[in-house]
């Protein structure tokens, strides 16, 4: 199964992200939005696994969480990802708990790399809000002013990543509490 490593964002942010979004959709630009539903912050993506794979990565990831305690994030501004010239992902960029987020990346990362997992070039801890299905201009887009309410991110969840014509469907399949 095709699974990643994930913060969720609860739904009240989710809504409030969504409205930029509703905004941008009627401007028929070559953009894949994200589903509000799909909205999370991806700590690692690990591609295809196996059952096997799943209990270690399972056992891993509860070791690390076990030491982080759960704290406050808050979501502000729109970017992209490789640059503004040429586009291939829109991001909203974490205000508060950006910190926590790439600690726990960078621990999950070394930790996952011991179980033969490819090493992250660096993390940049983000909410993917779209995909460019060809370049476009996102001048206006990236104008947008936003910031989220603070919210408490209290687990890691490993989510199954189900690919369908309609786009992904994203499964939680164990939640990791932070202390």
């Amino acid at each position: 199964m095709r699974a990643f490593l994930a913060v969720e964002i609860p739904q009240h942010v989710r809504k409030h992200v969504w409205r930029i979004v509703e905004d941008e959709k009627h401007n028929d630009m070559p953009i894949k939005w994200v589903k509000l539903e799909n909205m999370h912050i991806t700590l690692k993506f690990l591609g295809e696994i196996d059952e096997k794979q799943q209990a270690d990565i399972s056992s891993t990831i509860k070791q690390i969480v076990g030491k982080h305690e759960s704290f406050a994030v808050s979501l502000k501004d729109i970017g992209c990802f490789p640059n503004p010239k040429y586009p291939r992902v829109l991001w909203i960029g974490v205000e508060k708990g950006s910190e926590a987020l790439c600690t726990l990346a960078r621990e999950i990362d070394e930790q996952l790399v011991r179980l033969g997992f490819k090493q992250e070039k660096r993390f940049h801890p983000h909410l993917t809000i779209a995909r460019m299905r060809k370049p476009c201009v996102i001048d206006a887009i990236l104008r947008h002013s936003i910031v989220t309410d603070t919210f408490k991110s209290e687990a890691v969840v490993l989510c199954k990543s189900t690919l369908t014509p309609q786009g992904p469907i994203y499964e939680p399949l164990e939640r990791y509490a932070l202390k």
